[in-house]
């Protein structure tokens, strides 16, 4: 079985498609390549189907026969009942067209399938009943191939040492005779030499001359999966673990990518892997072997391949267990995580709900303390504005006074100077004349006037912006305030009442009255929205 790999060098030659990298790399590459197998498939079905619809459009036999040739070479590593039928064909066609060289080459596709079935007695009669004198030079290596390949299968599968070792003599022979009709120097001499030298334990040598094929394979862009898997096994046995996974991991991806299903190197990978502990993938590899195995009707390589199925998918259930194992411990922890974070979560919910209501309980303190402020700041303003009407007023109390003290002593010694002279007719005169008072009364406006309209300079432009633009107010010319403008100013003073405003004013309540309906009608705002404004004039200055 070692040697398979290596021969089939000799019948096969696809482009190797890819470089070669690190091997850890390379196991990435072949876990995508082996989910992608399909396309793969599909590419070769697709040259089968092709061979297989060109098959139907031609009735010449000899043309029958080369394109059944190209079918048995598609057929052979995918579907091995398909190459025996593609081969029993291709016999039938020989036979009919009496080509003695045809029917050779038919019969020995034949030997080559039955022989990898593990029918061995049936391809060797097929091989020792043929004439050799129809079997030209171009032929004789894959005749000497077929028997080569069946002798190494029963090598394997001998069961005494005595007939194992007759069968390696076997095979060792068929190596000779190989070696002796390829061209000295050749790529295949070559390949085969170095087989030869691995099948003797001539390790370095085999080695040396692997390299160099494998080498020229990659230049040529060859498939590589052959000597890659020669590589492996040189490997294998020089104990390079590593260089050994690299090649058979190269192996693999040239086999998976040309879509062949009878292979050696991904379950020899598999193998590998299984013995270095990754579980996962040995088991992936396996798996998609035996699938492959299955599909191609390889049957010795799936009896291979499930002799070690069962020990990788023990091992996969005892890690699976473990695996669940630990995720059932891991659950287990998440859940109770999970219910401490639940608490946590309601705790620190409880948490913000109590800092929520202390939030709103502090807005609707913030919102009293803001409107205390407001309050306080309108009292301030409002204190502000009376202390300030109060220094003016006062000064002009103490004014006014003083000057009717003054006045008082000119009228008194006036009137003296009068009772003394004997005036007393100048005195009657003046004290029946009102003329004084008027005059007195209207210095008292004009100062209260000065001194409000210094208060509120603004007052008149203001008043006049809450009545209707046609009804404002025009002052003649040295005129501070007329008689509406007076009681108002006395209202934003603070002095309500109508009988209070009359007798500063020295006129009747009725007048005041009047007067101040008089100013209503011509609003344009509401009563209340002007008995709010009369108070707020001056403020914002």
């Amino acid at each position: 079985m070692k040697q398979i790999g290596l021969l089939l060098l000799l019948l096969f030659s696809f482009s190797p498609g890819f470089a070669t990298t690190d091997p850890d790399s390379l196991l990435k590459v072949l876990d995508q390549v082996i989910r992608e197998r399909s396309i793969y498939h599909s590419d070769r079905q697709h040259r089968i189907d092709s061979l297989k619809k060109e098959l139907s459009h031609t009735t010449n036999d000899s043309a029958h026969y080369a394109i059944y040739r190209g079918l048995y070479e598609a057929y052979r590593p995918f579907r091995m009942d398909s190459a025996l039928w593609v081969a029993g064909q291709r016999l039938a066609i020989a036979r009919k067209i009496n080509n003695p060289y045809y029917i050779n080459s038919s019969s020995m596709n034949m030997a080559e399938i039955l022989g990898g079935a593990g029918m061995y007695k049936e391809a060797l009669e097929i091989l020792d009943n043929l004439d050799m004198t129809h079997i030209d030079r171009n032929r004789r290596p894959y005749y000497y191939h077929i028997y080569h390949s069946i002798y190494t299968l029963m090598t394997d599968n001998a069961f005494s040492e005595d007939i194992r070792n007759d069968y390696r003599r076997l095979v060792n022979d068929y190596k000779d005779s190989l070696l002796s009709i390829q061209p000295v120097g050749s790529l295949g001499y070559r390949t085969m030499r170095a087989g030869k030298e691995l099948f003797n334990g001539n390790y370095r040598e085999a080695l040396s001359d692997m390299q160099v094929c494998y080498d020229e394979y990659v230049e040529q862009s060859l498939n590589i999966a052959s000597p890659a898997y020669g590589l492996a096994q040189i490997y294998r046995h020089l104990g390079d673990k590593d260089m050994e996974r690299r090649y058979l991991t190269l192996s693999a991806l040239a086999d998976l990518r040309s879509g062949v299903k009878e292979y050696l190197s991904l379950w020899k990978l598999a193998h590998l892997l299984f013995e270095e502990g990754d579980i996962d993938r040995a088991y992936t590899y396996m798996k998609c072997s035996i699938e492959d195995a299955i599909f191609c009707n390889a049957r010795y390589h799936a009896m291979q391949i499930s002799e070690m199925l069962p020990i990788i998918n023990s091992a996969y259930d005892i890690k699976m267990k473990r695996e669940n194992t630990r995720i059932r411990t891991s659950l287990t922890l998440i859940s109770a995580l999970s219910l401490i974070l639940l608490l946590s979560i309601y705790f620190i919910w409880a948490q913000v709900k109590k800092l929520s209501e202390a939030r709103r309980s502090m807005r609707a303190l913030n919102e009293d303390l803001r409107k205390a402020n407001e309050e306080l700041n309108h009292v301030n303003v409002q204190l502000r504005e009376s202390n300030q009407v109060k220094e003016e007023y006062i000064g002009y109390v103490f004014n006014m006074c003083s000057s009717y003290i003054d006045k008082l002593e000119d009228f008194r010694k006036n009137l003296h100077r009068k009772v003394k002279t004997g005036q007393i007719e100048d005195i009657f005169r003046i004290t029946k004349s009102s003329s004084l008072v008027a005059d007195e009364l209207k210095e008292l406006f004009r100062s209260f006037d000065a001194i409000f309209l210094n208060l509120y300079p603004n007052f008149v432009k203001e008043f006049n912006s809450m009545l209707r633009s046609e009804e404002a107010i025009v002052l003649k010319e040295g005129e501070l305030l007329t008689p509406e403008l007076r009681i108002y100013a006395l209202v934003r003073l603070g002095i309500q009442g109508s009988t209070k405003i009359a007798s500063f004013l020295h006129y009747s309540p009725q007048t005041v009255y009047n007067y101040r309906m008089k100013v209503r009608n011509k609003l344009r705002i509401s009563r209340k929205e002007f008995s709010d404004a009369i108070h707020r004039i001056g403020l914002e200055s």
